[in-house]
């Protein structure tokens, strides 16, 4: 671990005691709920696309490029001159140093237009993502210096490398080019010094009584607020998924046009149609099924017809989409949960979202079922790969 103490900017050296304290410190930053939070797994089971990252970002512009005045709140609230001009330090590298083009907030703007091809004028910032930099703005301007020391340095600073880390793997897994990464390389590799130095402002202050309890505190403010705030990002990601479906319910746009043929519009689910959507063979399971899909223009409802032969099933599986299947053919048993269920031809049986099913045809001819879900809608707000969810891993058993 990188060495954080540098005696310059302290009065005498650290204690066991200064030492147990922010060991204490560091590990409840490293078990803070804040790393469970949605973005990050979403990043980690690479669920999110390049735009939903142009999204994410373009909110997270306006905390970035705010990001000096953070420091300067801090700085504008220290008594010591010497802590003042380390901290400038921090600001100048922010700033570029001698080379304006390479200031933080600049190679930022490049990744934003370059890497994800946003328009940082069009930007439009969600209430959620004022509400965070006016918080955080509060915490480091209108706190003392205690306090905004331990915020930026445990809870912002000292948090930069192992977060941009996983918001990396997530951007990588979506597409997004090396080249367009620097800002974030950076960072992950220059910060460790500028949570030092915020360290050993927060330090400069332990001959407070309640320094470990302030800093604490501070410390899980920080973390909190990012927390909610990356949630609250995620929930609006889902929410601008099915937003065009749902403006043009809304505006009583009907998905008719008179380009539509009856090969649109009509579906046979009694003769295969050779458009298979999918097909799984499993001898050594009994599993053998076939699914089509109706050619029908939807953007909510999906409908399917799986095919099953006599003594086969289909796989046993779950998904976030809901679905009524209408039995066209033959007779057998669906699994809905833990319940076999008795079904023949003309019967319709529901299986609620994420239930596990399963389908066996014990008749003599063809099992045919007509499925009717509404994939469509939920297969756009589901972050993930939604087949994944719902699919049999082949290589865990032998195919026939």
């Amino acid at each position: 671990m990188t060495d954080l103490c540098h005696e310059d900017t302290r009065e005498g050296a650290l204690t066991d005691g200064d030492t147990q304290a922010i060991a204490r410190l560091r590990r409840f930053e490293q078990g803070h709920p804040f790393w469970g939070n949605e973005l990050f797994g979403a990043c980690r089971a690479g669920a999110l696309t390049r735009e939903d990252f142009a999204f994410v970002f373009g909110q997270y512009a306006l905390y970035s490029k705010n990001f000096t005045r953070y420091l300067s709140g801090l700085m504008a609230n220290l008594e010591d001159d010497l802590l003042r001009a380390r901290l400038s330090e921090n600001l100048w590298e922010e700033g570029g140093g001698a080379d304006p083009e390479e200031r933080h907030a600049e190679l930022f703007r490049r990744f934003l237009t370059q890497g994800l091809g946003i328009d940082v004028g069009a930007l439009d910032y969600i209430a959620p993502t004022r509400h965070f930099v006016d918080r955080f703005l509060h915490h480091c301007i209108r706190e003392d210096a205690l306090h905004a020391s331990a915020f930026l340095s445990l809870g912002t600073e000292g948090i930069v490398a192992r977060m941009y880390e996983i918001l990396v793997e997530g951007m990588e897994k979506a597409g997004v080019e090396e080249q367009h990464l620097k800002f974030f390389r950076l960072h992950i590799s220059c910060d460790d010094d500028h949570a030092a130095t915020l360290e050993d402002i927060l330090l400069s202050f332990r001959s407070d009584p309640s320094w470990e309890r302030r800093a604490h505190g501070a410390l899980d403010h920080a973390l909190t607020l990012r927390g909610q705030f990356f949630d609250e990002l995620m929930r609006e990601l889902r929410r601008r998924r099915v937003d065009g479906h749902l403006d043009r319910i809304q505006a009583k746009r009907s998905l008719w046009t008179e380009a539509m043929g009856e090969d649109q519009l009509k579906f046979r689910p009694d003769t295969p149609s050779g458009a298979t959507l999918y097909h799984n063979r499993i001898d050594a399971m009994g599993v053998d099924f076939t699914v089509e899909r109706a050619p029908f223009p939807a953007e909510v409802l999906d409908a399917r017809v799986v095919r099953i032969p006599p003594g086969k099933a289909n796989e046993r599986h779950r998904h976030a989409h809901e679905t009524v299947f209408h039995i066209l053919s033959s007779r057998g048993r669906v699994l809905v949960g833990d319940s076999w269920i008795d079904v023949e031809r003309g019967d319709c049986v529901f299986v609620p979202r994420w239930s596990v099913h399963q389908s066996r045809n014990d008749g003599d001819e063809e099992m045919a079922i007509l499925a009717i879900t509404d994939f469509y809608l939920t297969g756009r707000a589901f972050l993930g790969d939604y087949d994944a969810t719902a699919r049999m891993k082949r290589a865990s058993a032998s195919e026939g």
